[in-house]
């Protein structure tokens, strides 16, 4: 280790130099811990109350280059340290299975003497967090030291157990591991198994009994068994396989039949794998590689003659691997077995045989076995040890690598998952990713276009693991969103929303935007709506806000949306929609012709809304005109539902012209098969009212209203049952009548629409002979610009025709 490093584990300190300033030296430290920063990012974390952070940042890198210049590099955007901390070392050792470096470095948990008094609460919770990750990886490899010390001393396992137990600084033990742990404690008669027991009883745990000698059971694994069992003296096989594919209980089954000794992978002294082989008939253990050669070679009065089994090659000490190595390539001993989870140490060109575990064949489980565990041993046997796929996974997961976890966590993600949008997600090279996916293969845990789980195995138990993971989950979701398609993207950044609270995520409103407009081209405007109003925040959401408020009928919503935007000519065009439903129609024209100088959209609904206008006037030729020059635009926009309705608005006008309109309803019912929209069959309707076909009319007015009622389109609603009452009170059915406007009006006062709630007011009124509710219908009908209902409601001299509420 360099002359100075950075001591954390169990205390702060700069060694090999005197300096105690605690806020410099935890500036050391999480350079030393994150690399590279940005120099202003750095400031407000450290001093986000001081009145210039930067300046504050500036005092502490001149404390630190006096007590030496080499400490800390800084430029004018960037800050750094070379320094290493022990934190290095250890993960360092954790990762190449060094149990005894590892457990020298962890003197305590990170940065257990800090004083927090100073401390912002972000730069707090980074400390906070590091420190239960870092504690939790190392209860990890007390676990692990207690699994490979289980076989063969289960009173050291026990003590390593309690370790792991009471460890400081960890967070809660998981319900899988309080499990395990107890196991261990009571298998060893530690006395905190009782605690334990405990601790499991007051969460509502069951725990199982701990396993005698019969070790882990074996599920399938016939041919890998057989196989083992056809060896013979000085033949050697290497079993490769990762953690829970069933090695260790295969090894354990093997041994059992032919009687060989079996080791499990352990380090600390000299020849600690193999010393376990000692008994009465060996009084004294060699302290050579030749002696125990020697010793564990065949022949007449050889102990071992059955054969060696070796669990663990990974956790063995050096010198038992040589000497097993050794004893392999000479073809001298019984049959030898060695496992590990890497490649064969005897090399490509041994001539010595490997065997390599898979899952388990997913043909050979029920479906839903497949698709919860992909076939992998230990996430099968999880229900028979009292724990859940989540927490045997977990710990499954927990040797691998935080990268190899990502990556797995970014897969699953996706429904389709693609390993270059994960690549570009998580910025690894190709190598990089392709290393980790065999990683992953290995493992069981990917299976690129396997049946169940399409391509991540046991999918819906790594989705669950990973919920179990939120900073982890936001992380990779806010990593993946941003690459794929905004229907894809969208429920991830709402997933990531949840989790972090904030709506404000990068490509999370374009994803949002695009998203909402696609429901709305779909007239799901309930759905766009329920979104938008909980995540919009940005101008073209609020404006595509506006127009889902106006399509479900809530104008005075939309335009109260609409208030805070500019008056480009997009925003003109929706408030000329709204403008128009509510009855201001002098607003709606003004709005409506400073959208004709927008875009295509744009002009295509601002010739819609001076189609309706003109209609409502009675002027035929200009609607019609309005409407053809809509059509035409939203053609050329691909828009065919749009298109539709301004074709149904276009043969209104026509039939007022007395125009032939062969040609236009059979176009009209053509496309109304393809798109089935509330308002267009409520138009169709009225055409055929107004082509004496009553009971037609009334058969499209009900599919109507009720398909508005589903879809939660208020104005339509309202509108369509108007027109129902209509016919059936030109019919003669007066109770049918009243019930249709009841409902047209309670429809109609959700929505604000002046037009229509007086115009079924004043029908309702006629039908009861009730003075006061015509007179209430004139009243909301004056300003509105609908003279034409209000002539008729003053005169009543219209036919139940001009009643129909057709547009």
């Amino acid at each position: 280790m360099p002359s100075h490093h950075l001591q954390t584990l169990g205390h702060l300190d700069l060694v090999g130099l005197k300096f105690g300033r605690e806020k410099p030296l935890l500036l050391l430290v999480y350079l030393s811990l994150k690399g590279v920063q940005p120099r202003r990012s750095v400031a407000q974390l450290f001093w986000p109350a001081a009145a210039n952070p930067l300046n504050s940042l500036s005092v502490a890198v001149a404390q630190l280059r006096k007590a030496a210049p080499d400490l800390i590099e800084a430029s004018e955007t960037q800050i750094r340290t070379e320094l290493e901390s022990d934190v290095a070392l250890f993960l360092a050792a954790l990762t190449a299975q060094d149990f005894s470096a590892a457990q020298a470095l962890y003197q305590g948990p990170f940065l257990a003497d800090l004083s927090f008094a100073d401390l912002a609460e972000e730069l707090e919770e980074w400390v906070m967090t590091t420190r239960e990750q870092l504690a939790g990886e190392y209860r990890q490899a007390l676990l692990g030291r207690a699994r490979a010390q289980a076989p063969n001393d289960a009173g050291e396992a026990a003590q390593t157990a309690a370790a792991a137990y009471s460890l400081t600084g960890a967070a809660p033990l998981t319900a899988s591991q309080l499990r395990e742990v107890h196991g261990l404690l009571s298998a060893g008669g530690h006395p905190a198994a009782a605690a334990a027991a405990h601790e499991a009883q007051e969460l509502g745990l069951h725990l199982r009994e701990p396993q005698g000698g019969n070790g882990a059971a074996l599920l399938g694994r016939a041919s890998e068994l057989a196989r083992l069992m056809e060896l013979t003296a000085g033949e050697a096989l290497w079993v490769r396989g990762f953690r829970g594919l069933g090695k260790s209980a295969l090894l354990q089954k093997a041994a059992a039949r032919s009687g060989a000794a079996l080791l499990v992978g352990q380090s600390g002294r000299p020849y600690q794998t193999l010393l376990p082989l000692l008994g009465k008939q060996v009084r004294a253990a060699p302290t050579t590689d030749e002696g125990w050669l020697r010793l564990l070679s065949a022949g007449p009065d050889s102990l071992f003659s059955a054969g060696l089994v070796l669990d663990d090659w990974e956790a063995a000490d050096a010198d038992s691997r040589r000497v097993l190595l050794r004893l392999a390539q000479s073809r001298a001993a019984g049959p030898l077995i060695l496992s590990s989870r890497e490649r064969s140490a005897l090399g490509s060109g041994s001539g010595l045989s490997e065997l390599l575990l898979r899952p388990l064949p997913l043909e050979s489980l029920s479906a839903e076995d497949a698709r919860h565990t992909g076939g992998i041993p230990a996430l099968l046997a999880a229900p028979q040890h009292g724990q859940t796929l989540t927490d045997a996974l977990a710990t499954l997961l927990s040797p691998l690598s935080p990268q190899v976890r990502q990556v797995l966590a970014c897969l699953a993600l996706q429904d389709q998952p693609d390993p270059q949008v994960t690549r570009r997600a998580l910025q690894l090279d190709p190598e990089m990713l392709a290393h980790i996916q065999e990683t992953l293969g290995l493992a069981g845990l990917w299976q690129g276009g396997a049946p169940y789980g399409t391509g991540v195995a046991a999918r819906p138990t790594v989705l669950n693991w990973l919920k179990s993971q939120p900073s982890l989950e936001a992380e990779v979701l806010m990593l993946l969103a941003p690459q794929l398609p905004p229907a894809d993207a969208l429920p991830l950044y709402l997933r990531a929303q949840t989790l972090t609270g904030s709506s404000e995520l990068p490509g999370f409103q374009a994803a949002l935007s695009a998203s909402a407009a696609a429901l709305l081209d779909t007239e799901q405007e309930s759905e766009a709506e329920r979104l938008l109003a909980a995540h919009a925040r940005t101008p073209e959401t609020w404006l595509l806000h506006a127009r889902a408020l106006d399509a479900l009928g809530r104008g005075p919503e939309a335009l109260k949306r609409l208030d805070a935007l500019p008056l480009t000519p997009e925003v003109q065009a929706v408030r000329s929609l709204a403008l128009w439903r509510t009855g201001r129609t002098e607003e709606a024209r003004h709005a409506a012709q400073t959208a004709l100088s927008g875009d295509l959209t744009a002009r295509a609904r601002g010739h819609m809304v001076l189609g309706a206008l003109a209609l409502s006037a009675q002027e035929y030729p200009q609607a019609k005109a309005a409407f053809s020059r809509a059509c035409g635009l939203f053609r050329l926009l691909g828009d065919d539902l749009s298109y539709l309705k301004l074709l149904c608005q276009q043969a209104v006008a026509m039939t007022e012209l007395a125009d032939d309109l062969t040609a236009t309803m059979t176009e009209i019912r053509m496309l109304s098969a393809k798109h089935p929209n509330a308002l267009i069959l409520n138009n169709i309707g009225w055409l055929l009212e107004r082509q004496n076909s009553p009971e037609q009319a009334l058969d499209f007015y009900r599919q109507a209203a009720q398909l508005a009622q589903t879809r939660q389109q208020a104005a339509t609603a309202a509108l369509a049952w108007n027109n129902v009452g209509t016919v059936e009170q030109q019919l003669g059915r007066l109770d049918a009548a009243e019930q249709a406007y009841q409902t047209a009006i309670t429809h109609a006062r959700l929505t604000g629409e002046i037009q229509t709630l007086a115009m079924v007011l004043g029908n309702l009124g006629e039908l009861k002979e009730s003075l006061p509710l015509i007179e209430e219908a004139i009243e909301l009908l004056l300003g509105t610009g609908q003279d034409d209902l209000i002539a008729y409601f003053e005169s009543q001299r219209l036919t139940f025709m001009a009643r129909s509420g057709g547009i």
